[in-house]
C-alpha cells in the first residue's frame, strides 16, 4: 500500500471514528442528552445543598427555601432518566450479552481494519510520533485526575445516588441539613462529573494508542 504524501493528524482520526455507527450493542452506550442531563441534576444536588451551607453564614431567608426546592426538583429531574435507563440497560444486558457482545466485537474488528488500513499509509515516523504523544497524554491525565479526585472514581455513582439521598430525606426541611454535610455532598458531585469526564477522555487516549501501535506493528516497527 503506497503511503501518503500528507501529513498524519489525531483530528483526521478523531472524524473517522465519529463517522463510525455505534453497531449492535448502541443500547450500551449512553446518550448525549442523557450525559447532559446527569450534568443538570448534578448542578441540581449542588444547588439544593447551598441553602444550608449559606444559613450558616446569613440569616435564613424564603428564598433560600425556594432554592433548596428547585435545586431538588432539578436533581431528581436529570437523574431519574439515567437511572431507569441504566436498570433497563442492565436487565436487556444480562438477557442478550453474549450475542450482542459476540456481534458487537464483529461491528468493532471490520472499522478497526478500516482504520488500521488508512493508519498504515502515513510514514512510519508520524505514527511513532503520535503514539508516543498519547502515552505520554496519557500520563498526564492520570496525574491530573488523579490529583483531583484521587480514587473517588472507583465509587462509581455511589457517592451522587448518596447526596440525592440525603436530599429527599430531607424535603420537608432542607434547610435544616448540617453545612458541613451540604459541603461534603455538593464536593462529592463535582467530584464525580470530574472523574466521569476524566474516565471517558482516558477511554478515547487509549484507542488511539491501541490503533496507532497496531499501525505500527503493520508497518513492520517497535511501538514501545
Amino acid at each position: 500500500m503506497a503511503e501518503s504524501t500528507g501529513s498524519f493528524s489525531l483530528a483526521a482520526m478523531e472524524r473517522r471514528l465519529m463517522a463510525i455507527p455505534d453497531g449492535p450493542a448502541t443500547v450500551l452506550n449512553t446518550p448525549g442528552w442523557v450525559w447532559w442531563l446527569n450534568v443538570l441534576g448534578g448542578v441540581g444536588v449542588v444547588v439544593g445543598l447551598a441553602s444550608s451551607v449559606l444559613v450558616q453564614f446569613i440569616r435564613p431567608q424564603v428564598w433560600m427555601v425556594y432554592l433548596a426546592q428547585a435545586g431538588t426538583f432539578t436533581a431528581i429531574a436529570g437523574w431519574a432518566p439515567f437511572i431507569l435507563r441504566s436498570l433497563w440497560v442492565i436487565l436487556r444486558s444480562v438477557r442478550n450479552w453474549k450475542g450482542e457482545q459476540a456481534a458487537q466485537l464483529d461491528h468493532d474488528v471490520g472499522h478497526f481494519r478500516e482504520l488500521t488500513d488508512w493508519l498504515v499509509t502515513f510514514p512510519k515516523g508520524q505514527l511513532v510520533e503520535y503514539r508516543r504523544m498519547t502515552s505520554l497524554w496519557r500520563q498526564q491525565l492520570d496525574t491530573k485526575v488523579g490529583l483531583l479526585s484521587g480514587g473517588f472514581s472507583r465509587l462509581g455513582f455511589l457517592p451522587v445516588a448518596a447526596a440525592l439521598f440525603l436530599l429527599l430525606m430531607n424535603r420537608e426541611s432542607l434547610l435544616a441539613i448540617p453545612g458541613w454535610l451540604a459541603m461534603l455532598g455538593a464536593f462529592v458531585v463535582l467530584l464525580y462529573l470530574i472523574s466521569t469526564s476524566g474516565a471517558l477522555m482516558k477511554i478515547r487516549v487509549d484507542l488511539y494508542d491501541t490503533l496507532l501501535a497496531n499501525a505500527i506493528e503493520r508497518k513492520g516497527g517497535r511501538h514501545d
